[in-house]
């Protein structure tokens, strides 16, 4: 065993370790160069992609009433939600914040990651968990409704609450409970890898996504025959198709509804990041793979466990 390797110096906590990442080169963005900085030998395995409704007319109309001043909150789940509304409000001629301007409309997001998605797409944020994120922790921060007609408060009771066609509904069903009109309506669809040309969404718009440039995307397959030592599942739907190969390496996942999801499939997570920030991944992937006993490529590498 390399003492080195087995002590990993502090800032590259996952020195000799390979960690499998479900996404592809083009969306690994900065968190697969932290993993890299961290010290990992990363496998980017692109499982999902993403394609437009095939109805768009609920979207526009959607969009349309953003514009109109109908809706008092944009509540934003993903990053990919922010990239499906940046396209398609140009796709119509115009750009999401000159949306949002004209309506006065006040955006929710659901954490950290969705809410840096939205500043580089030109939008200012007004609500953003302090702390986790997911639908639970967005609604524990939501504010109550605006007062009746007779109040200073003129802010529409309706929000506009984009979402994959694979959305668990749970933010709508709160905000629903709680007297708040939502439009509940499709901004992509999600799909296996690769989305049939003419209909894929794109990457998201991500700073860093050249720095998986030169890098091959791998199936879960070649993946998996590379015995990564964890996999970092960012849904529950990259998460369905990791474990349609069968592999039982460590699961780090990425939110408490791929944690969940994970569970519910009997194969729960070994750590959860609380948030999709780059720190916080890394952490959970450090803290998965220090649970793992002999060298820090004992899974790629059987042969050296002593």
């Amino acid at each position: 065993m390399n003492p080195a390797a087995s002590s990993p110096a502090p800032d590259r906590p996952l020195a000799g370790r390979t960690i499998a990442l479900t996404r592809g080169p083009a969306r690994a963005g900065a968190l697969g160069a932290a993993l890299r900085e961290a010290g990992a030998t990363v496998l980017t395995v692109p499982v999902i992609d993403f394609a437009w409704p095939a109805d768009l007319g609920p979207l526009d109309a959607a969009l349309a009433g953003l514009r109109a001043g109908r809706y008092g909150w944009l509540a934003v789940t993903s990053a990919t939600t922010v990239t499906a509304l940046t396209r398609r409000a140009t796709a119509i001629g115009t750009g999401l914040p000159e949306l949002l301007t004209a309506g006065a409309a006040r955006v929710a997001a659901v954490g950290a990651g969705t809410a840096a998605a939205l500043a580089r797409a030109g939008v200012s944020v007004d609500l953003v968990p302090a702390t986790g994120s997911g639908a639970d922790a967005l609604l524990a921060a939501w504010p109550e409704l605006p007062g009746d007609e007779s109040s200073d408060d003129e802010t529409p009771r309706a929000v506009l609450l984009p979402h994959s066609d694979l959305a668990a509904g749970t933010l709508e069903a709160g905000l629903t409970a709680r007297g708040w009109t939502v439009n509940f309506v499709t901004a992509y669809r999600t799909v296996d890898h690769p989305a049939a040309s003419g209909e894929a969404l794109g990457p998201d718009a991500d700073p860093d996504t050249d720095s998986g440039v030169g890098e091959r995307a791998l199936t879960v397959v070649a993946a998996q025959d590379r015995r990564p030592d964890a996999v970092v599942v960012t849904s529950p739907s990259t998460l369905r198709r990791w474990l349609a190969v069968g592999d039982p390496c460590p699961i780090v996942a990425i939110g408490p509804t791929t944690a969940a999801a994970a569970t519910d499939a009997g194969h729960p997570a070994s750590t959860t990041a609380g948030t999709a920030d780059a720190s916080a991944v890394i952490d959970a992937v450090a803290r998965a793979v220090r649970e793992i006993t002999g060298t820090p490529s004992a899974r790629s590498h059987p042969s050296t466990t002593p």
